[in-house]
Formats: structure tokens, sequence, C-alpha cells
């Protein structure tokens, strides 16, 4: 079997490669075969001698912080602490200089900054640890004042090391945390705006956005002189359908219909649901003839197959009435005249097709 290749996710998310872990390493002062020789003679003479006392010593230490009593409320979580700190300590200083050595530190501070530690909280406690690891030097060694100071030195560089590593987790985990919320109000946020511009029958726009679009596209048409056609449409003898067949089916009529409205539609074309079975097209970029173009094969399009409801065949046809813009158009008075020609459209026996009134 071949052998599986580890993945180091954090040093990955962080970009510790070998590179930049040699420039930490330098950094803190901890490159050097020597630093090796001073990682080893801190575990042998100073932490597994005393990995209890000084895990413990530990515990004592941060009890008293306020701070840290918020996460430790039973005897079950301080006897976990110590079982971790112990294990954190058997491993401080021991082959610093790989992956799995910087994995394992930044995975501290990912960790404390999921269950919500402050970062100060576990930043002031490497003081702490610092503290008890020079006090428990043995004296055999204080007595050699060469070897003492190198000690210290070790024990302030590898507890550097950690710390930054510890500290640029939290950083980075807190950042994607936040970036994960802000998506998430994001997403939210586009949810909220499209229940707000949606009719939730058909998938259309609704009513008060398509007002709102052409509003926009008036101001549009006037200022690039470009033309701009709206259309009306009414679904035919819909009452009937609701009566004869009820509303389920045909609010199934409608979304029906919509879909087909929509297949039919132009790229740029906006449609919109204005109430109960009537719909307004707001067509940029096109003048009256070629709006009539487009209600026509809407037209054709809506009446192509009957819609399947259960065992039902139902037909549907679409009446429609076109208006172009005019200089002094509004909202209003645009839609009016679609409207005004809408209603020609049912006068003329309906399924068909209308334009305004010429000035």
């Amino acid at each position: 079997m071949g052998r599986t290749n580890v993945i180091f996710e954090l040093c990955e998310s962080c970009g510790f490669d070998a590179v930049s872990i040699a420039q930490r390493l330098n950094l803190v002062g901890l490159a050097g075969s020597e630093c090796h020789a001073q990682g080893e003679a801190l575990q042998e003479l100073v932490i597994r001698p005393n990995a209890d006392a000084i895990a413990d010593s530990f515990y004592d230490s941060v009890a008293g912080i306020e701070e840290f009593s918020n996460f430790v409320t039973a005897s079950s979580d301080a006897e976990r602490l110590r079982d971790t700190q112990k294990r954190y300590i058997l491993g401080l200083g021991v082959g610093f200089d790989t992956r799995r050595y910087f994995e394992e530190r930044l995975r501290i501070g990912s960790v404390h900054q999921r269950i919500g530690v402050p970062q100060s909280l576990y930043q002031c406690s490497y003081q702490a640890l610092q503290y008890l690891l020079i006090q428990n030097i043995p004296q055999r060694l204080r007595s050699d004042d060469s070897a003492f100071e190198k000690m210290i030195q070790f024990i302030l560089k590898i507890a550097a090391l950690d710390m930054s590593l510890a500290v640029e987790s939290y950083c980075v985990a807190k950042t994607i945390s936040l970036e994960k919320s802000l998506k998430n109000v994001r997403g939210e946020r586009a949810r909220l705006h499209h229940l707000a511009v949606t009719d939730w029958l058909t998938e259309l726009h609704n009513h008060s956005f398509s007002r709102q679009f052409l509003a926009e596209a008036l101001i549009r048409a006037k200022v690039e002189g470009s033309p701009l056609c709206v259309i009306m449409a009414d679904l035919d003898h819909f009452k009937v359908i609701n009566d004869t067949h009820g509303h389920l089916v045909g609010d199934h009529v409608l979304r029906i219909a919509a879909a087909r409205m929509m297949s039919g539609a132009r790229d740029g074309d906006q449609i919109a649901r204005y109430g109960g079975e009537e719909f307004l097209f707001i067509l940029p970029d096109t003048d009256i003839n070629a709006g009539r173009d487009v209600a026509e094969r809407l037209r054709q399009h809506i009446k192509s197959d009957a819609i399947q409801s259960g065992d039902e065949q139902i037909r549907v046809s679409l009446s429609l009435g076109a208006a172009e813009t005019r200089e002094f158009d509004t909202v209003d008075t645009l839609i009016a005249r679609a409207d005004a020609a809408l209603y020609e459209a049912k006068r003329a026996g309906r399924d068909c097709v209308c334009l305004e009134e010429k000035e």
C-alpha cells in the first residue's frame, strides 16, 4: 500500500511551508542545531520530572481569573484542562521545526477562537507558563550561569513561537468566521430582497418592483433617446377557470402561464405579475412595432399547448395591449395607455394583440 500523505490543514490556511517555517524560527531566534539540544534539555531536566506539578500550578495560576472561570464550570472541565495542559507542555519544544509541531500549535489558537476564549486570556497565560518553567529549572543547572541563561532564553523563545502561532491561527479562524457570518448575512439579505421583489406564486417580479424598474427605465430611455415599450397582458376568462376547477387549479394555471412567459421572453425583458391574472412586460430598447412582434409571439406561446392539471386539459389564451413611451410619459401614463390597448384587445374578442391609439 502507498504511503498516505498527511495534510496539515492549518499550516496550509496560514501559509506555513518549509520556507515560511524557517523564517518564523529565525524570527524568534530558534534557528540552529543548538536550539534542538536546548529543547531536549528542557524536556529532560525541567518538564518531564515536573509535568504534573507544572500543570497543576498553571491551573491554579489562572483559576482566579474571571474570564477563565466562565469556561471552567465543573470539576470535569478542570480535570480536562489539566490533562490538556500536561500534554501541551510534554510536547513543548519537541520537533519545533516540523510542520506537525506548527500544525499542533496553530490548532490551539483555532480551538480557542471556536469555543470563544478571549485572545487576551491565553496570551497572558503564556507569561504564567514561562514563569513556571523557569521556576522548575533544577538547581544543578542554575549553578552553571551559562547553561541557566541558555535555558531561560530557550524557554522565552519557544513560548514566543507557540504564542505567535496560536495568535496567528486565532486571527485566521476569526477572519474565516467573520467571512462566513458576512456571507450568511449577505445570503439572508439576498433572500429577503428576493422575497420583497418577487411574486410568491409565479416567481415573476411583483407589482412594486415592476413600477420601480419602469420608472428607472423611463429615465434611461429619455436620457439615451432610446425607445421603450410596455405590454399589459391578461389571461382570458380566468374567473371561469377558478369557478370551474377551483383556486388551486387556478394557481397552477398562473404558474405554468408565467413559466411560459419567461421562456418566451427575450434577454433583458422584464416580466411582472401586476395583479391577479394581469401581467406587465417592460421591453427596453424596443419600439411599438417590435413590441407588437414580442406580444404576438407570447400570445402564441401561451396557447400552444393545453395546461395539464390532473386529468384536466385546460386551454388558456392571452389578450395583450402595447404602448411605447412618449416625451412626457410617467409610469402611470404609459401603463394607462397599455392598459387601454389591453381592453381594446378584450373588446375585440380576446386572444389578440392591440396597440395604443396613435397621437
